[in-house]
Order: structure tokens, then C-alpha cells, then sequence
């Protein structure tokens, strides 16, 4: 009787189809970016909006007094943001809150700062729903 009644529990417990939560698509990351270039470059004060953060610069380097050439920056960054600076045909990266050209500030090989790219990438929150 014992086998019998065993059976039945392994047969009634096996036409169950499992109950296994849908896999959830990995989260994509999300690339936020922000330019600045002409006449905002040299500009205080001046705030860049990035998504829900904002970049603010504090202070240009210029060649010498005479001169509106941006050759290098401090700005006040987010943890998580990094920057392309344009200058020339030269591209140079970066994520340190003071850049300066590194050809120099001024010489034959420096070039002004055309553009300044700023980006952030981030994983969206992942809510968990049971």
C-alpha cells in the first residue's frame, strides 16, 4: 500500500509543469553625451546639463592675455564622466577634472580646442518584481 500510495504522489508531483520565473533580458547600458565648442568655449560661467548631472567649468587656459584660444580646462565632473577634447586633428580622452593640451600651450603643434564631448554611460536601475 505504502508503494502504491508513493507512486501516485511521484506521478501527481511530476505532471506539474515547473514554475520557473521568465529570464529577464540583461540590461543595456546607456550612453548620455553633451558637446560644447565656438563661442561657449572660454565662457564662465558656464554649466553643461548631462542627463540628470551637470559639468561646471571653472576656470580656461589660454596661450597668453591677448589670445581667446582654449588650450586647457578645469571643470567641476561627475565620478562617472569622461571627455573627448577636439583639437586639430588631434582627439584626446579623458576623465581627470583639469585637462591641458598635452602638445603644450602654445608652439607649432598645439592647436586651440575646438569641441569638448563629455559622456557618461550607466545601467539603467533593475526593479526585481516577484
Amino acid at each position: 500500500m505504502r508503494s502504491i500510495l508513493v507512486a501516485v504522489l511521484f506521478l501527481v508531483g511530476c505532471d506539474r509543469a515547473s514554475e520557473r520565473p521568465a529570464a529577464l533580458p540583461a540590461p543595456v547600458a546607456v550612453t548620455t553625451c553633451a558637446s560644447i565648442d565656438g563661442e561657449r568655449l572660454g565662457q564662465l560661467p558656464l554649466t553643461v546639463a548631462l542627463g540628470d548631472e551637470a559639468i561646471a567649468f571653472a576656470e580656461w587656459s589660454v596661450p597668453d592675455e591677448q589670445s581667446t584660444d582654449v588650450v586647457g580646462f578645469a571643470a567641476h565632473l561627475p565620478a562617472d564622466v569622461t571627455f573627448t577634447v577636439k583639437a586639430g586633428d588631434d582627439e584626446f580622452h579623458s576623465a581627470s577634472p583639469r585637462w591641458l593640451n598635452p602638445r603644450g600651450v602654445s608652439g607649432p603643434k598645439v592647436r586651440p580646442v575646438e569641441r569638448i564631448t563629455f559622456c557618461r554611460t550607466a545601467l539603467p536601475q533593475v526593479v526585481a518584481l516577484r
